[in-house]
């Protein structure tokens, strides 16, 4: 099995948020490399956990209708209820994870203000963390244009100055004055072989807490990116799970290795990552897409492969991303994002292929809902063209036997995990 760390998959989970059909905004790991720069001049003792606080600063935001970077003022923030509740969804989902108790502290501050006219609780001065500071202005420097390519930094730092003792104490803004003229840094931040790079070093430098440094840790990140897919599309939420749960079945029943059913399982959590870079509009829009919609939707397999292939000299999780984001591969060699065939599609490829297919058209979300026993007669119709009829007869005995499809048979004791002693 692919040999993951929990530290890779916060950094690969920051970069998901912030996918788009184009590419990617960078934004978390812009926060969290300038937040912990900050950090380093004036409070070297959090570096860690501000570092990945402001990977998942915004992970709240996901499901909001706009990508927090379109929103350029605190007016918008305020006009848009899901935006102005996500530091402290945010916050929880770090807290979800063993021994990040301190980022969830920072993410759930992040909007507040010096001087009190922040969200979501308007506290002020010394009642906000320091991190929150440090991740405010990181943020705001960001989405203020300061750190991207083919803008005039100096020019977009101005007007921010302004903003001093009011947004951030001075102290904050004048440890980012003094790194602001560091040219190499900012080129840096602005380029993203660079900046890729950049933030595989200080996951490696900055370790996460021990609670974290284990195998449960990669567990629970990993059943993190799930619950982010859910926050995403709501109207699906579990199917991430069910499809891990049910690939790992399956992958028993065809009696594979305990390694390798844990692969699926692994790859069934991450499968559907790529949806988050997918407009939430155009997901919950009613009736038939385009077909330039649908091209749009199908992209988000690439995305999932992106997501898990974004740090350099990362294998296992190129391997993870290989799986899980070439479920859509038909057997026929008409399926996405590559266009294989057979059985150079990836066997847990094969497998997840099925399984998904099969809790989305037993799901109630779905609009062709099937009974158990309808989903596995679709499934066999499309043995031989969409999915591999090995895993199909397979998928079929596992039916019968009550493998694959009871809910009893799917228990959510993976999802628990027990602190380091």
């Amino acid at each position: 099995m692919p040999e993951l760390n929990a530290a890779e998959l916060l950094v690969a989970l920051g970069y998901a948020i912030d996918m788009h059909p184009g590419g990617c905004y960078y934004h978390g790991w812009r926060v969290a490399l300038v937040a912990h720069r900050l950090a380093t001049d004036i409070a070297p003792d959090i570096q860690r956990d501000v570092f990945f606080a402001g990977l998942l600063h915004d992970a709240g935001a996901v499901g909001c209708r706009k990508h927090i970077t379109h929103l350029r003022s605190a007016c918008e923030h305020l006009d848009d209820p899901c935006m102005c509740s996500h530091a402290q969804r945010g916050a929880a989902l770090l807290n979800w994870l063993p021994g990040m108790g301190t980022a969830a502290l920072y993410v759930a501050s992040h909007h507040e203000c010096w001087d009190g006219s922040g969200y979501p609780d308007g506290i002020s001065g010394d009642s906000i963390p320091v991190g929150s500071l440090l991740l405010s202005l990181a943020s705001v420097a960001d989405i203020a244009g300061c750190f991207r390519p083919g803008l005039d930094a100096a020019a977009a730092v101005r007007p921010l100055a302004a903003m001093a003792g009011r947004a951030w104490p001075r102290e904050v803004w004048d440890a980012f004055a003094r790194f602001a003229d560091d040219a190499a840094f900012l080129r840096e931040l602005a380029d993203p072989a660079s900046i890729a790079r950049l933030v595989a070093e200080r996951a490696r430098q900055l370790k996460l807490p021990s609670e974290m440094e284990n195998g449960q840790g990669v567990e629970r990140t990993l059943h993190l990116f799930a619950a982010l897919v859910d926050l995403k599309d709501p109207s699906t939420a579990g199917h991430s799970l069910r499809t891990a749960q049910r690939a790992q079945a399956l992958a028993g029943f065809m009696e594979l290795t305990e390694d390798e059913a844990h692969l699926a399982y692994r790859a069934g959590l991450v499968h559907d990552c790529g949806r988050l870079g997918v407009d939430t509009d155009l997901i919950n829009k009613p009736g038939r897409l385009s077909e330039h919609e649908m091209d749009i939707v199908r992209g988000h397999a690439r995305m999932t492969i992106d997501a898990l292939g974004c740090l350099p000299d990362s294998p296992g999780m190129t391997e993870l991303g290989t799986i899980a984001g070439h479920d859509h591969e038909r057997f026929d060699g008409n399926g996405y994002p590559d266009g294989l065939a057979g059985r150079s599609i990836p066997l847990l490829s094969r497998i997840l292929s099925v399984v998904d297919a099969f809790d989305s058209m037993v799901s109630p979300a779905d609009y062709r809902l099937l009974t158990p026993r309808g989903a596995i007669v679709r499934i066999q119709q499309g043995a031989g063209t969409q999915f591999d009829p090995d895993v199909v007869d397979y998928a079929v005995n596992a039916f019968n036997r009550g493998v694959i499809h009871e809910r009893r048979n799917l228990a959510t004791r993976s999802m628990e995990y027990k602190p380091a002693a």
